[in-house]
């Protein structure tokens, strides 16, 4: 009995799938999206100690004056910690007690306002961030009233720009 024919068939179809496979773009050691974390937000998610920093951004306007925090910041020890934030010329020392929160955007008293932040809105700024002798510097987005949940968190308030340009004839009415 010739079983040779019969082998040489199966080995065919074996080299033609393995064939297949390679060329059809499948691929066992790529990555998966699924199982990548991402963070759905508009500022930075680090970690710093025991301390969260979650969407920390800066709001601020055009003329370079003042920027003010927003984001969440969280404390997993049971301990109070000290959490300092230095922007440019501004800094801000804030205590989170332990295993508690703080958002920048419910603080009535110290509402997280940077004085002296020179960055214009679209930029990246370097912050930083400093937590029971731990430092790390981030670059944290400005944003501006642009998007609609930051409008009310724009120091002095949120002016939208003009809808069209003035022309020379109504700049000239003005005068």
């Amino acid at each position: 009995m010739n079983v040779v024919p019969k082998n040489r068939a199966q080995l065919s179809i074996a080299a033609a799938a393995l064939v297949m496979l390679s060329v059809s773009g499948c691929n066992f050691t790529a990555p998966q999206g699924t199982t990548m974390v991402v963070a759905p937000s508009d500022g930075i998610v680090k970690d710093l100690g025991p301390v969260l920093l979650r969407n920390i951004l800066i709001v601020g306007t055009l003329d370079e004056s003042e920027g003010r925090l927003v984001g969440t910041v969280s404390n997993t020890s049971d301990d109070d910690v000290d959490l300092s934030i230095r922007a440019g010329g501004a800094s801000t020392r804030i205590t989170i007690e332990g295993g508690s929160e703080l958002r920048f955007e419910d603080e009535t008293g110290d509402d997280g306002t940077l004085a002296g932040v020179e960055d214009v809105p679209g930029s990246l700024v370097a912050v930083d961030f400093e937590v029971d002798g731990e430092r790390a510097t981030y670059e944290v987005p400005v944003l501006d009233g642009a998007l609609e949940e930051y409008r009310e968190y724009v120091p002095g308030g949120y002016t939208p720009p003009p809808t069209e340009p003035a022309t020379m004839d109504e700049e000239s009415e003005g005068e």
